[in-house]
């Protein structure tokens, strides 16, 4: 996105009216600064993510190439991980949406709690291929039914945010 763009002068405190409501100078200055500063820590924060997402692609193949574990094990393993990079890439999308000036959107927030809670039921459920007690196995089994509940609501809310921004957008 160019810098003259209409989005970056209202994000950035070039925008007249937020000018016009400075009183000095100096308010117009630190505006800025403060602004710029933000933009900074965005993109350190967006280098930071990239790096965590490689980091744990990297240690995946280690664990899959070294581990000792049964092949099942280690497919379970797989999927909570690339589930995780996926989490990391969807708050780095979200990162970068605001960089470019684009707005907070509220359904990549519950994209990643969809797919965190998924990656814990996937947990539980391997944690049931265990022996364990009954009321090990009941507390499990009660653990996955609040995961489950979790997920439909979440899912409910983002069919929920969806149609709301299609009524609006189909607006004249």
């Amino acid at each position: 996105m160019n810098d003259d763009s209409p989005a970056r002068d209202q994000r950035y405190g070039d925008d007249p009216s937020v000018i016009r409501r400075a009183r000095t100078k100096l308010d117009v200055r630190l505006l800025k600064a403060l602004a710029a500063a933000e933009r900074v820590i965005l993109y350190v924060v967006s280098a930071g993510l990239l790096a965590i997402a490689g980091g744990i692609v990297i240690m995946l193949f280690a664990t899959v190439v070294r581990g000792s574990a049964e092949w099942t094990e280690k497919v379970v393993v797989v999927i909570e991980d690339l589930l995780l990079v996926l989490i990391v890439l969807e708050i780095f999308a979200t990162v970068l949406t605001h960089l470019e000036g684009g707005r907070l959107r509220l359904e990549p927030f519950i994209i990643v709690g969809i797919i965190a809670v998924v990656r814990h039921i996937m947990s539980v459920v391997v944690r049931l291929t265990v022996s364990m007690t009954a009321a090990e196995s009941r507390e499990q089994f009660t653990e996955m039914a609040v995961y489950a509940g979790v997920a439909f609501l979440l899912t409910s809310a983002l069919a929920l945010a969806r149609w709301s921004q299609s009524r609006v957008q189909g607006r004249p």
